[in-house]
């Protein structure tokens, strides 16, 4: 008999137990996507006709997940676990951008990386070392890009570094302020470049 009061005393604390730990709420976890507020402001330049293939933008390692990272002046990497990108940097910058030069440079035609032409065209490289905020509230871009024409000559290239203060606190500010900057700082200044190497 005492074991089976045992037993069934066992029994009751483990259920108990499991369902305490169902019930404990998990803190839920916010999700951001990248927004080119801007698009449909975007000046337009002049090039002549010609095909583009955006091969998917390569971004550092430690940014390839989906935690959106902070950085400190001396290198250590934190990773929010409940502040997270709504789909990892790759494909977000490479989509947003694509989107952005059909409008600022419409006389090219843009190829996606996945979607290839039968026959040879330009290409344009991005890599991304940097985009993140710091603790002190500056938010980091930097890489490097290069036009490949279609005979396999360096058409036009150029390094990026941009540094922003961050008005305030905040994960929605930050993702407002890197997309921003992206596409003011970097993309645009881009285009223009692109636009003189290709000029009628």
């Amino acid at each position: 008999m005492n074991m089976m009061i045992y037993g069934r005393t066992f029994l009751l604390v483990l259920l108990s137990w499991m369902m305490a730990g169902c019930a404990t709420p998990t803190p839920p976890s916010k999700e951001y996507l990248l927004m080119d507020t801007g698009l449909k402001n975007a000046q337009a330049q002049a090039t002549q006709k010609m095909s583009v293939q955006l091969m998917p933008i390569v971004v550092a390692n430690y940014l390839a997940g989906n935690e959106i990272v902070l950085v400190t002046k001396r290198g250590d990497v934190h990773r929010s676990q409940s502040n997270l990108w709504a789909e990892s940097l790759s494909p977000q910058l490479t989509r947003l951008t694509q989107q952005r030069l059909e409008k600022t440079l419409p006389n090219i035609t843009w190829f996606g990386g996945q979607r290839l032409p039968s026959y040879a065209i330009a290409l344009l490289n991005i890599e991304v070392d940097d985009f993140y905020a710091d603790l002190e509230g500056m938010i980091h871009i930097s890489g490097r890009w290069q036009v490949i024409a279609a005979t396999g000559e360096l058409s036009a290239s150029n390094t990026f570094e941009v540094q922003r203060k961050l008005k305030s606190d905040g994960y929605s500010t930050m993702v407002q302020t890197l997309s921003a900057s992206w596409f003011d700082q970097v993309i645009d200044p881009m285009a223009k470049e692109i636009a003189q190497s290709f000029k009628n």
